[in-house]
């Protein structure tokens, strides 16, 4: 009798890794699986790929966002994986799902909000397919980008001795959220966690400055994408949450909350923000010129080492690091 193995007991990162290990490698691909999109080769183009899919009721809740909003959020989640790797966004391709009574205004104005962000992006929609669902809405988008320099930077490349800098305030999504549950107004959070902004040109200025080894976007937790980094290389990263940049109406939100903020940034999701490994003596002025460009924070939280593998905080190894679609 055949040994039953739930995916629930294994998670999605084991899941990933089985059904990839057997796929057939071919000429003109540069990264397959294992990154935040595939690259090609194709007619002397450089060419990046990614997709990202957006259900109701897993990704997105009615009550808490109005049509446009879930549809900007949904394209700037595909978007985003583009600029982890210093990309430009070019087309959008989307498939719908959605029952037949759906409220045709509603998908209207869903596919406005996936077409602002991606002009907000340099891109455009070119086509997609429509088909039923059984209930509620479904969106899976495809992205195709191009390179824009001769580097395209990815989750491997992380060295022993690098720093783990992330941009922006992370875990300000994963606040606006924690307050949605609790039936609370986010407040000037619910900009961070409806309407997140694919740091596409700072990717691309990234992957200009070799002091930069390796990027990701911050989807899943800081951690658990630290975690990313770390795993790509064979090593490991230490996170002290104390550094982490934490705004003052997220910590205010949450403490009243009995939330602890630190801990919403560490394993918070969804913020799109971008984490980078980066040389330590070329960091002071890659943080100057990358704070005066584009007037953002640039903080160190972390650092990379080779006496383990994974992520740590303080150097203790966590419980859980981040979301996971399928575990508990």
């Amino acid at each position: 009798m055949r040994n039953v193995i739930r995916l629930s007991e294994i998670g999605e990162f084991p899941l990933i890794a089985r059904l990839v290990r057997a796929l057939p490698a071919e000429e003109g691909i540069i990264v397959g699986p294992g990154d935040d999109c595939a690259v090609v080769e194709c007619d002397g183009a450089t060419l990046l790929l990614t997709c990202d899919a957006a259900i109701e009721g897993i990704h997105f809740r009615r009550q808490w966002a109005g049509a446009e909003a879930i549809g900007w959020k949904s394209g700037a989640a595909a978007l985003s994986d583009i600029a982890a790797m210093g990309g430009r966004p070019r087309f959008m391709l989307i498939t719908l799902a959605c029952p037949p009574d759906e409220d045709v205004a509603f998908l209207e104005a869903l596919y406005h909000g996936l077409s602002a962000a991606a002009a907000h992006c340099g891109a455009v929609i070119v086509g997609g397919d429509t088909t039923r669902s059984p209930s509620g809405v479904m969106v899976d988008i495809a992205v195709v980008g191009e390179a824009v320099g001769p580097r395209i930077l990815r989750r491997t490349g992380a060295r022993p001795g690098d720093l783990l800098a992330v941009t922006g305030r992370p875990g300000q999504a994963a606040a606006a959220l924690s307050a949605l549950q609790r039936s609370l107004d986010p407040g000037e959070l619910a900009q961070a966690h409806f309407h997140p902004l694919p740091r596409i040109l700072e990717g691309q200025w990234f992957a200009a400055h070799d002091g930069v080894h390796a990027m990701i976007d911050l989807s899943d937790g800081l951690l658990q994408d630290a975690g990313h980094l770390a795993e790509a290389a064979w090593m490991g990263v230490d996170v002290d949450p104390d550094r982490i940049p934490v705004s003052d109406a997220m910590r205010h939100a949450l403490e009243s909350a009995g939330e602890d903020p630190a801990a919403v940034a560490l394993s918070g999701g969804e913020d799109y923000e971008l984490i980078i490994a980066v040389e330590p003596a070329d960091f002071k002025t890659i943080q100057t010129d990358f704070q005066e460009r584009f007037e953002l924070p640039l903080t160190v939280v972390g650092n990379f080492t080779s006496e383990w593998q994974g992520a740590r905080v303080r150097g203790i190894a966590p419980k859980k690091a981040g979301y996971d679609h399928f575990k508990g």
